[in-house]
């Protein structure tokens, strides 16, 4: 089990540039399990322990804490309290709950409006129990999807048949529940919306989608009977997230430049309709990004603020 204690090197070794205690990073990452197993792995001392279940679970760590770095490029951190990260939570829980069919989630939303935040949230707080995948064109090939998603699960060796593919990913679902998270859902081909049907009928899985709306649609339009299938009798909810609520525009302008409420309202007031038009959160993240470079190092003041959005705004 060289690999497990390798990847317990490489998770102390993240631990150690984030400043964090072992508390602080146990409770950010369940599945690491306890501070004495989490120890004694990163000592290389496996006696008793259940190898090939913890292979699975601190590679599952070291996936979200890739996709975090990917996400946060500047060391951002991830606000799992604003209103998506809550609503994705609420249903997703809802989904493991269910006995039957109805495990299916589509998540759709324009860039910004914090869906891949939302489940970054999500595989934080539930650890390995939470699957992260994302489908690119490939997946419109049923033989690509599978392979994806047998990576998602920890899954190296890939068979090389679908059948065998497809017997292999239902086997590693089997073993524990699951819920697979699928960002840019929009990219999935029909065998791919196959596939989604067979894992809802064969393991007892949950799968989120998170998808573009109108990319989506279209989608559903080209595999209308697929689609009809897949979410007549199994899907559970279908959440929207249009536009990014003022509430948490103000708590994301509190956090990044540490203002008082009413600075925060003055801003956020300010950018809510070039926000819609400009990539919503994302537009914030860059408007803070670059009042603060205005700034230059002085605490940043609502003009430096109102002079980055007026920036943004027109560069976008």
């Amino acid at each position: 089990m060289k690999e497990l204690i390798d990847l317990a090197k490489q998770v102390r070794e993240w631990q150690r540039k984030q400043t964090l205690s072992d508390t602080q990073l146990l409770k950010k990452f369940p599945g690491l399990g306890s501070t004495k197993t989490f120890v004694r792995i990163c000592d290389g001392d496996l006696a008793d322990l259940d190898g090939e279940r913890w292979l699975v679970e601190y590679q599952q760590v070291l996936s979200l804490i890739a996709a975090l770095a990917d996400h946060n490029s500047e060391d951002e951190p991830l606000y799992d309290d604003l209103s998506t990260c809550a609503r994705l939570r609420v249903v997703a829980l809802d989904a493991m709950r269910e006995t039957g069919n109805n495990r299916l989630v589509i998540v759709l939303g324009p860039p910004g409006t914090g869906k891949t935040s939302a489940a970054l949230a999500l595989a934080a707080k539930y650890g390995s129990r939470v699957v992260l995948a994302e489908a690119d064109e490939t997946w419109k090939s049923g033989q690509n999807a599978l392979g994806g998603l047998l990576r998602a699960v920890g899954v190296r060796e890939l068979p090389a048949s679908a059948a065998d593919r497809l017997a292999r990913l239902i086997e590693r679902l089997r073993e524990g529940d699951r819920l697979i998270v699928i960002d840019e859902a929009h990219h999935m081909g029909v065998p791919a919306f196959n596939l989604v049907k067979t894992l809802l009928n064969q393991t007892g899985c949950q799968i989120v989608l998170l998808a573009l709306p109108v990319l989506f649609r279209r989608l559903e339009l080209a595999a209308y009977e697929e689609v009809r299938q897949l979410t007549q009798n199994r899907l559970l909810e279908r959440l929207r997230f249009d536009t990014v609520e003022s509430h948490d525009a103000e708590k994301f302008l509190s956090r990044r430049l540490n203002w008082n409420n009413g600075e925060i309202k003055r801003a956020a007031g300010a950018c809510r309709e070039l926000m819609a038009r400009h990539g919503h959160l994302a537009f914030l993240k860059l408007a803070c990004r670059k009042a603060k470079r205005l700034a230059d190092g002085d605490p940043v003041t609502i003009d430096n603020f109102l002079a980055a959005v007026k920036f943004v705004s027109e560069t976008r």
